[in-house]
């Protein structure tokens, strides 16, 4: 892989911003189907929120293909949707999404085996006191579990994409993920600094405009799905700086990101 400069995660920012300028109605199109989509879904006791994650790897290649759509000048359509749900990108993107409720199952226990399960509790009850969060090692228990899911992160980051446009499989587009990302890890960290910058700035504002009332929260919600949107986008950006854009023949990088 070509070595990526630290500034390259700003490009990657700037790309994002102007595919979300080129077709904002159809990405915002796009999310509200998802977000009914998971409304329905939540209808379902338990089993309705676990299809929801099984599932979000599908919707992240439904909308990394609208991205690629955007990026060709296209109009996405439903043919160029339809590979997404056939065999075998399908189950394998679902399967992709049970290995990420799995070990979200497994930092959970390792949480609650650190703070016990009274402070879990608590904290579901919103009754979680500052003395009884550091008796609880809460803070502790919160660092260990973001320490563990950094490796998570990096090797779903762009194991859907993988699926769908290299047609790899899960084990295979983990793997590609990780190293790609870890083979450029301070272009990585700049660009996900950007992003939480990005969003306490632009929240902060919002709230200095609009107020901490149901207006104000409201619009905030709207810019985080906003931001989520675009941040697909820059997602997109990256994969398309790393791996090739989709179509194209399998660049270097992917060839030798193992």
């Amino acid at each position: 892989m070509s070595k990526l400069t630290a500034s390259a995660g700003l490009a990657w920012i700037r790309q994002g911003f102007g595919l979300f300028r080129k077709q904002p109605g159809g990405l915002m199109l796009l999310m509200l189907a998802f977000m009914v989509v998971a409304a329905l879904l939540s209808i379902i006791p338990l089993l309705g929120q676990l299809a929801q994650f099984i599932l979000a790897p599908v919707f992240t290649a439904v909308f990394v293909q609208a991205c690629a759509a955007i990026d060709g000048n296209q109009r996405l359509t439903p043919d160029m949707l339809r590979p997404i749900f056939q065999k075998p990108i399908f189950p394998r993107l679902a399967g992709l999404g049970s290995l990420f409720v799995l070990a979200a199952a497994l930092l959970a226990v390792v949480m609650v085996s650190i703070v016990g399960s009274d402070t879990i509790r608590a904290l579901a009850e919103q009754k979680l006191t500052p003395e009884a969060a550091a008796a609880g090692n809460f803070g502790w228990a919160m660092l260990v579990v973001f320490l563990l899911s950094l490796p998570l992160s990096m090797a779903m980051l762009f194991a859907a994409p993988l699926i769908y446009w290299q047609k790899m499989g899960v084990g295979k587009s983990l793997f590609y993920s990780f190293f790609a990302v870890w083979r450029a890890l301070r272009t990585f960290i700049l660009f996900f600094a950007c992003w939480v910058l990005i969003i306490m700035l632009t929240t902060k504002v919002v709230l200095l405009l609009a107020g901490g009332g149901l207006f104000g929260m409201a619009l905030v919600q709207s810019l985080w799905m906003i931001i989520a949107m675009i941040f697909q986008c820059a997602v997109y950006a990256a994969y398309c700086g790393i791996f090739g854009a989709p179509g194209s023949p399998a660049s270097p990088s992917a060839d030798n990101a193992g």
